[in-house]
């Protein structure tokens, strides 16, 4: 079946078109979200069928001029995928931000303020690499990927910052 026989098959409210194109594409567009969430799979999941939700009711968006109908797709889908990162991204900033004040709440501060300043010694990079490994739980290559760096610098620069913050830790009263 052609892109052109499917979309218009959907555009005209055809169910069975719609199936056809998620049996088709949903490995495809679950391995695009994937590489953006890692393994997620509730978000990969949701990435997905927000694609298939957005073709069935807004499939005149989609013009064969400019692509392949898979193109589209993926395309939405990776963009879904960036979106949900940064969501889950800020609910995890916004609850880091929290920890201390309730444990200074409850008389339980130390070292956090400590971890901050030795943090905050790093270089901006070496910081981002910590935050984004251990703060939002990316791996190393998703990390690479989304600063447009090589893996095994990544690996290295996590060494190496793990290094620094247990020296600065031992020698500060702080950390």
């Amino acid at each position: 079946m052609t892109d052109e026989k499917v979309i218009n098959g959907i555009r005209s409210g055809d169910e069975k078109a719609l199936a056809y194109v998620m049996k088709r594409y949903s490995r495809m567009l679950w391995k695009a979200a994937s590489q953006v969430l890692g393994s997620s799979e509730a978000d990969i999941e949701e990435c997905v069928a927000d694609v298939f939700i957005t073709l069935w009711q807004k499939a005149e968006k989609y013009e064969a001029g400019r692509g392949k109908l898979s193109t589209w797709l993926c395309t939405m889908a990776r963009n879904r995928a960036v979106d949900r990162l940064r969501t889950i991204m800020a609910r995890k900033e916004e609850s880091m931000e929290e920890l201390p004040e309730a444990a200074s709440a409850e008389d339980e501060t130390d070292g956090w303020d400590g971890i901050d300043e030795c943090l905050e010694q790093l270089s901006g990079e070496d910081r981002e690499i910590v935050k984004r490994r251990y703060c939002y739980e990316q791996k190393p290559a998703e990390i690479a990927r989304d600063m447009g760096m090589d893996k095994k610098k990544v690996e290295n620069r996590l060494f190496r910052s793990k290094q620094k913050l247990k020296g600065m830790m031992k020698d500060a009263e702080t950390c």
